[in-house]
């Protein structure tokens, strides 16, 4: 079974930035792209992002913007379309008198259930909806729980790997990206090292936990920041909240350059002791040269 859903004009999401107590109209198309007529179950729910990131459609009752938003040209919320046949459906979002200013991500589920091997299967495309409330705009983000954790190389004093493990949340009322830089060096600031790390989106309310692996140099200490920025994403256009700068350190410790340097010295000390022995417990073997 093959179809597609999305704007109507060919855009890849319906995007609208809306007043409270405003109403919003665009349509979908939906198009059956395969050889048998189809039945398909149209519906809106509110925008969420699941366990990888990527942006989904909460399944059962929305509870924000998904339920503003009605799908004409539907029976009982289904559609039925035949071979290569296509369909417009006019879509309304109907924008609380009280709605809070910021994002409200939605989105249109299509979905179409077919048997496969026997077992009765449902597939779903969504479309997504950009809706923003007008009002005062607050891109904001927070870090929590920043915890680092060290891996010596097996090679003596080469560098380990260093894991910074940090909590983001979007504070704010309008989605943001989430880009961070950790950087680590030795005491005094010796062999600095630097990586980067970035979380493509979160939506407001949204928490994520990553963790940004970096080389460190094995000098028995490491220290270093975390900078979180948050970035705009996409099309979206706002003034980017202050850098948060978290500092962290953390004991990194070469074992196998240790257990080296234990090795040397052990042998360092046995030579002396034993040359020590030899100078003052040896008996001279010289012989007295007679006259003549």
């Amino acid at each position: 079974m093959r179809w597609s859903a999305g704007p109507t004009d060919g855009r890849v999401s319906l995007r609208h930035v809306a007043e409270p107590g405003s109403a919003v109209r665009d349509s979908i198309t939906v198009r059956n792209l395969g050889q048998e007529p189809a039945d398909f179950v149209v519906s809106a729910g509110d925008g969420v992002l699941g366990q990888n990131g990527a942006f989904d459609i909460a399944p059962g009752t929305p509870s924000d913007s998904g339920a503003w938003i009605t799908v004409g040209g539907l029976d009982a919320g289904k559609l039925t379309l035949g071979a290569g046949e296509h369909r417009d459906l006019p879509v309304s979002v109907a924008v609380p008198a009280d709605a809070t200013p910021g994002d409200h991500p939605a989105g249109i589920v299509v979905g179409v259930s077919a048997t496969e091997d026997g077992v009765r299967v449902q597939r779903r495309i969504g479309v997504r909806v950009h809706l923003q409330v007008t009002g005062e705009l607050t891109p904001a983000l927070e870090v929590r729980g920043v915890t680092t954790d060290f891996t010596p190389s097996w090679v003596p004093f080469a560098d380990g790997t260093l894991k910074v493990t940090y909590e983001v949340v979007n504070t704010g009322n309008v989605r943001l990206g989430a880009a961070a830089t950790a950087e680590a060096a030795g005491p005094f600031g010796l062999l600095a090292r630097r990586g980067g790390d970035a979380a493509d989106e979160l939506l407001p309310g949204n928490t994520t936990t990553r963790t940004l692996e970096i080389p460190a140099p094995s000098l028995f200490w490491a220290s270093g920041d975390l900078t979180v920025t948050g970035v705009a994403v996409g099309e979206d256009e706002l003034t980017a909240p202050t850098p948060i700068i978290r500092g962290y350190s953390v004991l990194a410790v070469s074992w196998t350059g240790v257990g080296l340097l234990v090795l040397v010295a052990g042998g360092a000390a046995l030579f002396l002791v034993r040359r020590k022995r030899t100078g003052t417990g040896g008996v001279s073997t010289e012989e007295p040269v007679a006259a003549v």
